[in-house]
This record gives C-alpha cells, structure tokens and sequence, in this order.
C-alpha cells in the first residue's frame, strides 16, 4: 500500500517541464506566424485589389474621355496628354472657305441642351492649326446655334468672321470644348480643364493649380516610362493613344497596359 500511495502522488520532474515549455514555445511560435502571415496575405491582396479597381477607374475614365477627341487634336509631350473634345456634330449646307464669314446653315445639332462656350472645327486635319486658332483654320471662334426653323435648318453663329482651311468632304462639323488635360505629376494623375487653348502643350506647371480645373483622377503612381503615347492614324488604321501606367503601395504593385482607339475621319 506505501508503495502504490508513493506512485500516485510522483509529479513532474524538471527535464518533463522544459520539454513541454519547449513545445509550447514551438507551437506559439509557429502559429503566431502562420497567423501573421496569413493576416499579411490578407492585407496584401486588399492592397492588390484596391490598387486594381483603382487602376480601372482612372483607365476608364481616361479611355471614355480621350474617345471624344477631335481627330488630330492629340499631342502628348513628357507625362501630359491634352486633346480637344467634341461635345456634338452635324452637316453643313455651306461653310466660309474663301472668304471669312460670321455664319453658316446647318442641319439640326445631335447635342442634347445648351451649349456654351464651344466652337466649330471643320476637317481637322493638320494639328499644327488647330491650337494656335489659325485663320483660315479649323477651328472657328466661339459660337452660338439658333433654334430649327420650319426647313429645319439652323442658324450657327461665330462671335467673329472666320475663313475654314477647307471642306469636309462629308460636309460634317464638329462641336469642340475647350482642351482637357491629364497629366502624371508627384505620383498622381490630375486632371485638367478650362484653360483654354494654347499654342504650345502647357506642362503641369503652366496648368490650373485648385479645383474644379483641377482634379485628382488617381494617386498612388510610381515613376515608369512615358505614360502615355500617341499614334497617329492611317489608311488602314484608327489613330491609338496607349496608356501605360503604374500603381504601387506597401510593397504591392499593379502595372496597365491599355490601347485606346481614336476616331479617324475628320
């Protein structure tokens, strides 16, 4: 009975207790880091995807606002693109193209509401002419449109005499807004409007500084190669713009490639 009672009451020893300290401490230490790896797996792929979406939203926007482009209005020096945007289109009966004129006959426009602050651009075809707002030259003064009358025809009215370069041969016009702007500046891409057109492509610099002429279209871009660059158009091919762009945060980095077709036909 002394001998039974001895066996039950046996603990420990110490080589039994550092075993098991040991053990523990291996099994802590490997879930710890299965548990904080998993968690930087999660938030990685968080950063991935956030990055991602916010990639396609600045690409989708860049890509529906530069297929409103005027034919050969693009021109992308350093990080900048700027082209000019056609709100509406139309026929002409008659343009001035020998002589200046302060108006035109024209078919009804395709816009929808007032339009505001545009001008007309008729074959556009040399860029050079288009941002100096040569005479003669594609793009008229500012200008005004009446209401269909019962020929339904309307009146387009220029704040001043213009002379066009020459005819379309579709006899097709153009509704173009003032130039648009993005550029990649300080690790993000802006957006510009509302400057008005001048001869020479203006760097972030010489562009609107606040909003709303201003706006921040994406952010977290890192320094690569050019981003973007221009193809013009041939007899056989739509003009491209591609857009290559990168965005990185903590360690994570999505790359875009994307090709933008351009209308052709001036």
């Amino acid at each position: 009975m002394r001998a039974s009672r001895s066996l039950h009451q046996r603990g420990f020893t110490l080589v039994e207790l550092v075993v098991v300290i040991v053990v523990l401490g291996i099994l802590s230490v490997g879930t710890v880091r299965f548990l904080r790896d998993a968690s930087d797996g999660y938030a990685s792929s968080t950063r991935r995807a956030e990055l991602g979406s916010n990639a396609r939203l600045a690409v989708e926007r860049l890509s529906r606002d530069l297929r409103t482009a005027l034919p050969n209005s693009v021109r992308v020096v350093g990080a900048c693109i700027e082209y000019v945007p056609v709100v509406a289109a139309s026929t002409y009966q008659a343009i001035p193209v020998a002589m200046s004129a302060a108006s035109f006959k024209a078919a009804p426009l395709t816009a929808v509401g007032a339009l505001a602050n545009v001008r007309v651009a008729v074959h556009p075809d040399d860029p050079s002419t288009l941002y100096p707002l040569s005479v003669p030259g594609a793009i008229s003064p500012s200008a005004t449109f009446s209401a269909p009358d019962a020929s339904n025809t309307i009146t387009v009215t220029l704040a001043a005499s213009h002379r066009f370069a020459a005819e379309s041969a579709q006899k097709r016009f153009f509704v173009v807004a003032t130039p648009i702007s993005y550029c990649v500046d300080a690790g993000r891409l802006f957006r510009y409007q509302s400057y008005g057109f001048l001869a020479v492509q203006p760097a972030p610099a010489a562009l609107p500084a606040a909003q709303p002429q201003r706006a921040v279209v994406a952010d977290a871009l890192v320094a690569g190669g050019a981003p973007f660059t221009y193809t013009g158009a041939s007899e056989n091919r739509n003009a491209v713009v591609k857009v290559t762009l990168a965005f990185a945060s903590s360690g994570d980095r999505v790359d875009i490639d994307h090709l933008v077709q351009l209308r052709n036909v001036p």
